[in-house]
C-alpha cells in the first residue's frame, strides 16, 4: 500500500516538473523544498523559525511589474506559512498566553495592527493598504508571537541571532569584496551588497542591529554562554562588521551606534525611564524654541556626501547643498502637507509614495526628486505612520517605541542578581540593537524590508520573552 501512494506521488511529481520545465515554470523547481519547510513547520516551529533567521541575511528581492508586487524569496513565504501554521496552533492546539497577550508591548503592538486595518476602508488606495498590512502581518506573526514562544530558552535567543549573524557576516565580505573591486567609492556602495542587500542603508541597519552583541562577546563571553578563548573570532568579527558598516557609507548607522553608546551610558549610570524621557522632552522644546539659529548654524556647512569618509561625516548636518538631505526635507515637507489635509485616518498604509508628488514645492524639489512613486519613501519611521495612518498611528508606534525602551532599561535595573546575568546581558544586546533602528529610523524606513523586520520585531520579543520569565508569578497575575 505504502509503495503504491509512493510511486503515485512520485509519477505526479514527475509530471509537474516536467510539465514546469516544458513551460519553463522554473519555480516548479521549488516545490519539494517549500513542501517539506511546510512539514517542518507544523513538527517543529521551533525550527523553522531559525531556518528564517538564518536564510534571511541572504534573501532576495524579486521585483516583477507581471506580479504586480515585489516578494522576498525566499523568506516572504516562508514567513506566510509559519504565520498559517501559528494561527492555526492557537485555533486548534494552545492560544497564546495571557500573559503574553496582556504585556503593554503585545497590546500596543495590537492596538496599532487593528487601526491600520480600520484605516483600510477610508485608504486612498484600499488595495495598496490592504497588501502593505497583510505583509506587515505576516512579519509580525513569526518574527514577535512565534519568537516569543522561541525564545524561552536563552541558548534559542543566541541560537537566532547567531544564525543570522554568521550569513550576515559573508554578506558583509561579499560587500567588502565588491566594493574594493571598485575603488570603494561611495557610489559603489549603493550596489555593493547586491544580490542580498538592495540599498546600503538597509545594509547599514542590519549591521548597527547586530554589532553591540558581538561586542558583548568580545567584552563578557563568559556571561553570554561563550569562552575567553575564542575572543580573538569575536574580535576578528567586530572587526569585519566595523569596517562593513563604514564602507557602507550609511551616515545614520553611524549615528546609530552613538545613540546606542549613548544609551548604554545612560542604563550605567542608573538613570530612570522617567528622568530620560524628562531630558528629552526638555531638549526637543529648547530645539524648537531656537529652530531659527540652529537653521542658520546647519546652513553654515557646505560640505556634501562624497568618498572621503571625514567629508562624508561632516555632511550629516549639510540642509543648505547635500542632495540626500535636502530630498528627506522635501519628502517631509510633503509628508507635512499631506498629514494637514487628511490628520486623523491618514491617506492609508502604504500609500505615501503613490500620493506626495504633487505635495512637493517646486522650490524644495533636488536633483534627485520624482514623481514616479519611486526611489525610496518618506525616510523616516515616524513620519509614515503620521501620514499614512494619521496621528493614532504615530501616537500608537511611538508608545511601541517609549515602551521597548522603558522595558529594556526596567530589565537592566532588576536583573542584577548572579543568576540572571545572562538574561541581563541579552536585554542589553536586544534594547541597544533596537535604538540603533530607532536612530536610524529618523532618518529611514526599513520595517517592510525583511531583513530588518526580522531584526526589529524579534528583538521587540526577546525583551518580551525576558520579562514574562523573569517577573514573579503574582506579578503577571
Amino acid at each position: 500500500m505504502y509503495r503504491g501512494a509512493f510511486g503515485l506521488l512520485a509519477g505526479a511529481w514527475a509530471l509537474v516538473l516536467g510539465g514546469g520545465i516544458a513551460l519553463e515554470q522554473w519555480w516548479v523547481l521549488a516545490l519539494p523544498f517549500g513542501f517539506a519547510f511546510v512539514a517542518l513547520c507544523i513538527l517543529r516551529l521551533d525550527a523553522a523559525l531559525l531556518v528564517l533567521a538564518a536564510l534571511t541575511p541572504l534573501s532576495v528581492l524579486i521585483d516583477d511589474p507581471s506580479l504586480g508586487f515585489a516578494v522576498q524569496i525566499p523568506t516572504d513565504p516562508m514567513m506566510l506559512v509559519i504565520s498559517a501554521v501559528l494561527v492555526g496552533r492557537w485555533l486548534w492546539i494552545q492560544p497564546p498566553s495571557k500573559a503574553l497577550l496582556t504585556h503593554p508591548i503585545t497590546i500596543i503592538l495590537v492596538l496599532w495592527t487593528l487601526w491600520m486595518v480600520y484605516t483600510i476602508p477610508a485608504s486612498s488606495s484600499p488595495w495598496v493598504s490592504l497588501k502593505f498590512v497583510l505583509s506587515n502581518t505576516w512579519k509580525v506573526l513569526p518574527c514577535y508571537f512565534g519568537a516569543v514562544l522561541l525564545f524561552q530558552k536563552n541558548r534559542n535567543i543566541l541560537g537566532f541571532w547567531w544564525l543570522y549573524l554568521i550569513p550576515l557576516a559573508f554578506v558583509a565580505a561579499w560587500s567588502l569584496y565588491q566594493h574594493a573591486n571598485d575603488g570603494f567609492t561611495k557610489e559603489a556602495s549603493y550596489w555593493a551588497s547586491e544580490p542580498f542587500v538592495i540599498n546600503h542603508g538597509i545594509y547599514g541597519a542590519m549591521l548597527a542591529f547586530l554589532i553591540p552583541l558581538v561586542v558583548l562577546y568580545l567584552i563578557k563571553p563568559e556571561v553570554l554562554g561563550s569562552t575567553a578563548r575564542l575572543r580573538p573570532l569575536f574580535l576578528a568579527l567586530l572587526v569585519l562588521l566595523t569596517i562593513a558598516v563604514i564602507m557602507s557609507y550609511t551616515r545614520a548607522a553611524w549615528v546609530s551606534l552613538a545613540a546606542a553608546l549613548g544609551f548604554w551610558l545612560v542604563l550605567v549610570s542608573g538613570l530612570r525611564f522617567r528622568w530620560l524621557m524628562t531630558f528629552v522632552v526638555l531638549v526637543t522644546v529648547l530645539v524648537a524654541l531656537n529652530s531659527g539659529p540652529l537653521l542658520m548654524f546647519l546652513m553654515r556647512n557646505k560640505t556634501d556626501s562624497q568618498d572621503r569618509l571625514d567629508k562624508h561625516l561632516q555632511s550629516i548636518s549639510n540642509v543648505r547643498s547635500d542632495a540626500s538631505n535636502l530630498e528627506r526635507l522635501n519628502r517631509w515637507a510633503a509628508g507635512l502637507r499631506m498629514f494637514q489635509e487628511r490628520p486623523w485616518l491618514g491617506w492609508g498604509p502604504g500609500t505615501y509614495m503613490l500620493q506626495y508628488a504633487p505635495y512637493q514645492n517646486p522650490y524644495q524639489k533636488t536633483i534627485i526628486s520624482t514623481n514616479n512613486a519611486d526611489v525610496g519613501g518618506i525616510h523616516s519611521e515616524y513620519f509614515g505612520p503620521l501620514v499614512e495612518t494619521g496621528v493614532p498611528g504615530f501616537l500608537l508606534f511611538a508608545s511601541l517605541v517609549l515602551a521597548s525602551l522603558q522595558r529594556g532599561m526596567v530589565l537592566w535595573q532588576r536583573l542584577k542578581n548572579p543568576e540572571h546575568q545572562r538574561e541581563r546581558a541579552l536585554s542589553l544586546a536586544a534594547v541597544l540593537g533596537l535604538v540603533t533602528y530607532y536612530t536610524h529610523g529618523l532618518l529611514n524606513n526599513y520595517l517592510d524590508m525583511d531583513k530588518t523586520a526580522l531584526l526589529f520585531w524579534s528583538m521587540l520579543a526577546v525583551l518580551v520573552a525576558l520579562d514574562l520569565k523573569t517577573t514573579p508569578a503574582k506579578q503577571q497575575a
